[in-house]
């Protein structure tokens, strides 16, 4: 009798990412258990890693271990933060999480008709007013209030909820605090958005500018708002499969610090979200290059499906290394 493959392929897969996962043990340094209901490997224990190790950044390349993804990108926000001397202990920001949580906020009745909406599909967030919809309803309103300056926006719900699936609701909302204080996502979501559009300016004239797919762009008049707009605010959110979109942050957490030197608006701190734009407008070259405004349009602001997580991570790889030796000379 014929056997199907797919166990045995099933197998091998299980086998790579357990191989996988004890060498991500083997880097991770014990800290003290934090407090919380996702406790777990990755999760509950709190570790440490040497962020500037070659061999941990060729592995986050690679994809961190979901088992391993909750522990790394916190410890990855915790060692910028440390190393920036930027933000609170995350002992206060829950503090401070539980007392937002209390306060009333202006922003609530649009959080409310946002959260449904939200990844609804995924089984955490499908009841109304339950499980993963009040948690993320309880963040939103917290993080709205924690930077009054900009309140709620609609690309959060994306990035919280993305948080969410790692995190309870009390360290999703320190790594919101850390994403905006540290990833620029606080420049990104300025009221009236310059800091968004001084984003895709950067990306315009300092990744795309004189090749061939922007001159394409340009001719149909077709600017980085078009559809850099839900890729850079929601992080990739709705625009990649989740199970891409980790990857890119799972290179972002750990790479997106300012780049000593670097005179960009950001200071490179966007990089890693530049290297992927740039990675999946080439990926749509010989579309876009055929293509009139409507089709164009069509293909850039819809789902974008990629078959192959490896070869756009390299993609992207190739982008950001071949930027910073722009600007830095050496790795």
């Amino acid at each position: 009798m014929l056997k199907s493959p797919l166990p045995e392929k099933s197998i091998v897969m299980r086998d790579k990412e357990n191989s996988r996962s004890r060498k991500w043990k083997e880097m991770a340094i014990r800290g003290k258990q934090r407090g919380g209901a996702n406790s777990g490997p990755g999760t509950g224990m709190e570790w440490s890693f040497v962020t500037t190790d070659s061999k941990l950044i060729s592995r986050a390349w690679k994809g961190i271990p979901d088992c391993w993804r909750g522990a790394a990108w916190h410890a990855f926000l915790s060692s910028s933060a440390a190393s920036r001397q930027i933000g609170k202990p995350d002992a206060e920001l829950v503090s401070i999480y539980n007392e937002l949580i209390e306060r009333p906020s202006s922003d609530d009745v649009q959080i409310d008709l946002d959260v449904p909406r939200t990844i609804s599909s995924h089984i955490m967030f499908r009841r109304r007013y339950r499980g993963g919809q009040r948690l993320l309803f309880r963040v939103l309103h917290s993080l709205a209030l924690y930077f009054p300056e900009v309140g709620y926006v609609q690309g959060m719900a994306s990035i919280a909820a993305t948080l969410l699936c790692y995190y309870d609701e009390e360290t999703a909302f320190v790594m919101m605090v850390r994403l905006w204080e540290l990833r620029g996502l606080a420049q990104l979501y300025t009221a009236g958005f310059g800091g968004l559009m001084e984003a895709l300016d950067e990306f315009e004239t300092g990744w795309m500018k004189g090749n061939t797919i922007s001159k394409k762009l340009n001719n149909l008049n077709i600017g980085p708002t078009a559809w850099g707009t839900r890729w850079y605010l929601t992080l990739f959110n709705y625009s990649i499969p989740f199970a891409a979109q980790l990857r890119i942050w799972d290179v972002f957490m750990l790479l997106g610090d300012p780049e000593p030197g670097s005179k960009t608006h950001f200071g490179g701190t966007l990089d890693v979200l530049h290297a992927t734009s740039a990675a999946i407008l080439d990926g749509l070259r010989t579309i876009i290059l055929k293509s009139d405004f409507e089709e164009a349009m069509k293909n850039l602001t819809s789902f974008i499906p990629v078959k192959d997580e490896d070869l756009l991570m390299k993609v992207v790889k190739g982008e950001w290394k071949a930027k910073r030796r722009k600007f830095v000379g050496h790795f």
